[in-house]
């Protein structure tokens, strides 16, 4: 408490025409040879009844075993809600706290750099921050506190890029700062001080090299540097995969892999067992595995590639080494040059040899028959088609024959064929995405439209597959609903129940976000008002679809494939907050699903907070909501509010039950 009461004072600027504002500072204090982390929050409280000014001062203390499992400290510093902003009492400790809002402030992240971007232009300036001295002064008359806050957590979590040695949230605690220099501070107790010019002390805290810290910039930087800064977290995946090789007894075998990611993924190569059990290959841990002196026989490996976003497993690949020839050996006896007897060793006998010579050429014959057999059923279905087919054309001109008397003149023949000719059904309306429709004009030939379907299907099973799904649907919406599909959604489907409560019940197949334009199944309405919010409950993907299939809230600004959006929603593991801004940069953000609450409904809403900024947010029991970061979009016109669904390729299906909608949706005003 001593130690504490030495960082407890304030600078009343206003008493020499400055402006008051709070203190944020970030100290280590070393108490008996124990260090301890200080946070500070310092602000004025007005006056007494003597007419005294006032303030308060608020500290949070950790041991360096502590803050690893914390977030940065300018998070803390702007995020925390605990900070105590008046106080009618005497100084204490306070022990019995509450911490589970600073716990959950873990999950926020600081990349990408949008702040630099903001103030500076380029979120890559983020690292000048890193490189400037220890003990450089910064001029901040132009930027809020929050701001400069901002500034500093999203340099210390380009740490994470910068210096790999370490983790990035312990290094972060040991770059001390203030967000203003007040006369009674020591400057050796920050490495990053700040300055304003009202501050009657600001020339004496000055360096030489004092500079506006919006003139901060970088001086060098790699590319995963940039990535990381301009883009944040991204998750890794294969450009490569490992693929089968063989081989023959006494070489060496090479697999190689190449993934992407921010940050630069490592690797870790497994053997894998009958039984898919992988084992750890120690010291493996490049993009390229080399297997000396390979046991006889068959083989697996496989390589997982991780970074702080996520991890990808590639495929199985098979290594078979083939047993080598040996031939036979001459051993010449040492007592007699003349005399040599040959030594065989491990020569294969006749009858091996010929059992080997009958196994290859079954094996070339029963490729040789499967073939021949594949060959033969495609020429038998288009034999069969053109039967068919053609027994149609004889049956149709057989019918028409007997409708007309066989000694009229051609024009009169011509025209009651014309007369009679048995109507041939139509192709269907065809409706438009503006919401016309027009039929087709065309009557296609029986036999060549037979022969296409059967190409179609053998060259395309997964579309066939498709095409067996229910029809696209256009349900009885309640008034203002609508749906559209954005990009290429090769099949969609909604069904709206009115039961109570009203459910929302939606499938497609959709390749998701990209960053050239989305591939989505939207449901929507036009300004749904200031929140939105729904409880979503899982479905199984049919088939089974990789975990980039997603289901969740949406608002976006248009319905281009290209627009700006603001997306919260699910996979079978994680959470994902998506959005694209006016510069059409996508950006994302994911958490896992804790185990307690895998298989539960998730609430998922939308919160419009002051200056239009609105925060997605994420609840499994509908008290505690965990928010992602808040986004202003940036125009004014009206945006676009609803379901999203995206199954991560076009021959997977992900469904989706939406319900208990807020604002409600009465069921008495559908259309």
């Amino acid at each position: 408490m001593l130690q504490l009461e030495k960082f407890c004072y304030y600078q009343h600027l206003s008493l020499s025409g400055g402006q008051e504002r709070p203190i944020f500072a970030c100290r280590i204090v070393d108490i008996r040879g124990t260090r301890f982390h200080v946070l500070s929050r310092i602000q004025d409280a007005g006056l007494d009844f003597t007419g005294r000014t006032n303030f308060i001062a608020h500290h949070l203390v950790f041991t360096p075993e502590e803050i690893r499992q914390f977030p940065t400290p300018p998070v803390i510093l702007r995020d925390w809600p605990g900070w105590v902003k008046s106080w009618t009492k005497e100084p204490q400790l306070l022990e019995n706290e509450d911490w589970a809002g600073l716990t959950a402030l873990a999950v926020k992240t600081s990349v990408p750099a949008q702040a630099w971007q903001r103030v500076t232009g380029d979120a890559v300036n983020g690292y000048g921050l890193l490189e400037a001295r220890a003990g450089a002064s910064f001029r901040v008359d132009d930027q809020t506190d929050e701001t400069i806050l901002g500034l500093f957590a999203e340099s210390m979590e380009l740490l994470e890029v910068r210096d790999t040695r370490r983790d990035f949230r312990t290094a972060a605690w040991n770059y001390t700062f203030t967000t203003s220099m007040q006369e009674q501070d020591n400057p050796a107790d920050f490495r990053w001080r700040c300055i304003h010019s009202d501050n009657p002390a600001a020339n004496r805290f000055a360096t030489p090299d004092c500079r506006a810290l919006s003139a901060v910039r970088a001086t060098k930087w790699t590319g995963e540097e940039t990535a990381f800064a301009r883009t944040g977290r991204q998750a890794p995946r294969f450009v490569a995969e490992p693929q089968d090789a063989r081989i023959t007894e006494g070489e060496a075998a090479r697999f190689t892999a190449k993934a992407e990611g921010v940050p630069n993924p490592t690797y870790q190569w497994f053997s894998v067992d009958r039984a898919n059990n992988g084992k750890v290959l120690p010291g493996e841990t490049n993009p390229e595995l080399v297997v000396s002196n390979p046991a006889l026989g068959i083989s697996r490996y496989i390589v997982s590639v991780t970074n702080s976003a996520g991890n990808a497993q590639s495929r199985v690949a098979t290594l078979s080494v083939e047993q080598k020839l040996k031939l036979a050996q001459v051993r010449v006896e040492s007592t007699s040059r003349a005399t040599a007897k040959p030594a065989l060793y491990n020569v294969k006998s006749e009858e091996d040899i010929e059992r080997q010579r009958r196994r290859l050429e079954a094996e070339k014959a029963q490729e040789i028959f499967k073939k021949r057999l594949r060959r033969n059923k495609i020429l038998v279905t288009i034999l069969a088609i053109f039967l068919i087919a053609a027994a149609g054309l004889f049956a149709w001109h057989k019918w028409a024959s007997k409708k007309s008397p066989e000694k009229t003149s051609l024009a009169s023949n011509e025209k009651k064929l014309e007369d009679n000719k048995p109507a041939i059904p139509q192709p269907p309306v065809v409706a438009t995405e503006a919401g016309s429709a027009s039929p087709s004009n065309s009557t296609p030939n029986v036999a060549k439209s037979a022969e296409n379907k059967a190409r179609q299907a053998e060259s395309n099973p997964k579309q066939d597959a498709i095409a067996n799904l229910p029809p696209p649907t256009e349900p009885d919406w309640p008034d203002g609903w609508t749906q559209m599909h954005i990009g290429n959604v090769p099949y969609y489907h909604a069904d709206y129940i009115t039961n109570s409560p009203p459910k929302f019940q939606l499938s497609a197949t959709a390749e998701g976000f990209r960053t050239n334009g989305d591939t989505l199944f939207f449901v929507y309405k036009t300004n749904a008002g200031v929140g939105f919010q729904a409880s979503l409950y899982t479905q199984q993907n049919d088939p089974p679809s990789p975990s980039s299939s997603m289901r969740g809230l949406m608002i976006r600004e248009s319905k281009e494939p290209i627009s700006s959006f603001l997306f919260i929603g699910i996979s079978s593991q994680k959470i994902f907050d998506y959005r694209r801004d006016a510069k059409e940069v996508l950006f994302t953000n994911e958490v896992a699903i804790p185990k307690a609450a895998e298989g539960q409904p998730v609430i998922l809403k939308f919160d419009q907070k002051k200056d239009n900024q609105i925060v997605p947010a994420y609840s499994f029991d509908r008290q505690n909501w965990i928010p992602f970061q808040s986004y202003v979009f940036p125009t004014n016109a009206q945006l676009l509010v609803g379901f999203a669904l995206c199954s991560g390729n076009s021959s997977n299906r992900v469904t989706a039950h939406f319900v208990e909608l807020s604002p409600k949706n009465d069921s008495a005003n559908k259309k």
